[in-house]
């Protein structure tokens, strides 16, 4: 069960395994404004695709458990990410002091070159230069980041499925990671008199989710790292017609995130007088994603066992594919 979890950590961290957080402290040497403005716009759709993947793939039918039972259900979410969201246009960001002869940057998803920016130190007449890291790239699969999880669901009363995922802090590539979710589904068809009888199922579900990622910056000045904690909340109308060997299951839902980005330590930068700047949590952030989202899929149903997939419409599009062991 371990190397399974460990598996699954090492997919679900590819950005860190990346290491796209390693070359951030080079942006220290610019005003704390701007190197702030600057990681915000180049994690941004970091935020949104974590936001997405933490609230998809919860159910692949309305359809709920008799009183306990149970499945155990193995996916991959894969939020696409639009040519928009691997770069963005460095005149939009309102910089005081950086200037670059480049006209867009990378995003973490973006192009792996470099971006060079310059700016005059205060009083003298010395240009200070700065590279702002590149992205992913070619990295991608598929033009995007897919996330595996591991789903445990559970009848309880009253036509109610209780479903958690949870991966305990484990430690891979310098991160050290941990998920949490739970969600609740429940049955609305129990409350139409007779037609519960029929295979049309509608649901109503819930869901809740934190992933926390603790990366080291620096293997000597161990209190130099960056934290980066995703909160997201979902609820969904789903409605599904089952049959023995198929579901056809669609849904409309909404989803919130919220997206903390700390990165913490004491950091000394020698500018280029040869003067030194000191550094103590140079760099926070804390943004929110919100939206309405719209799901169809297809399950085929092999006795206990059950193979899915189904696509989410949303700001950035979501595939979500597995297979599930179910029981009652």
């Amino acid at each position: 069960m371990k190397k399974l979890i460990i598996f699954l950590i090492s997919l679900t961290t590819t950005f860190s395994s990346a290491q796209l957080f390693d070359d951030l402290d080079k942006v220290l040497a610019a005003t704390t404004q701007d190197a702030q403005t600057l990681v915000d716009a180049y994690i941004e759709p970091l935020g949104q695709s974590s936001t997405y993947s933490l609230n998809s793939g919860w159910a692949s039918s309305a359809k709920t458990h008799k009183k306990l039972g149970f499945d155990i259900t193995f996916g991959a979410v894969s939020p696409s990410v639009s040519d928009a969201a691997k770069s963005f246009k460095i005149a939009d960001l309102g910089l005081k002091e950086l200037e670059s002869t480049a006209t867009t940057a990378s995003t973490v998803f973006g192009a792996k070159s470099n971006t060079t920016f310059t700016y005059t130190l205060p009083g003298s007449s010395i240009s200070q230069s700065l590279e702002m890291p590149g992205g992913l790239g070619d990295d991608l699969i598929m033009n995007s980041v897919p996330t595996p999880y591991l789903q445990l669901g559970l009848g309880l009363f009253f036509d109610t499925d209780l479903m958690v995922r949870y991966v305990p802090k484990l430690k891979n590539q310098g991160a050290e990671f941990g998920l949490f979710g739970i969600g609740f589904k429940h049955n609305l068809m129990q409350y139409f008199g007779v037609m519960d009888k029929l295979p049309l199922n509608i649901s109503a579900l819930a869901s809740y989710s934190r992933m926390n990622l603790e990366y080291q910056l620096s293997s000597i000045n161990t209190d130099q790292m960056v934290n980066y904690e995703v909160d997201t909340f979902t609820i969904q109308a789903l409605g599904s017609l089952d049959f023995p060997v198929i579901s056809i299951v669609g849904g409309i839902g909404y989803g919130n995130g919220n997206v903390a980005f700390d990165m913490l330590g004491d950091y000394s930068i020698t500018l280029a007088d040869g003067t030194q700047k000191k550094l103590t949590d140079p760099l926070k952030s804390d943004k929110d994603y919100t939206g309405t989202h719209a799901m169809i899929g297809a399950r085929a149903n092999l006795l206990f066992l059950k193979i899915f997939v189904n696509y989410t419409l949303q700001e950035f599009n979501t595939l979500n594919v597995g297979l599930s062991v179910s029981f009652r």
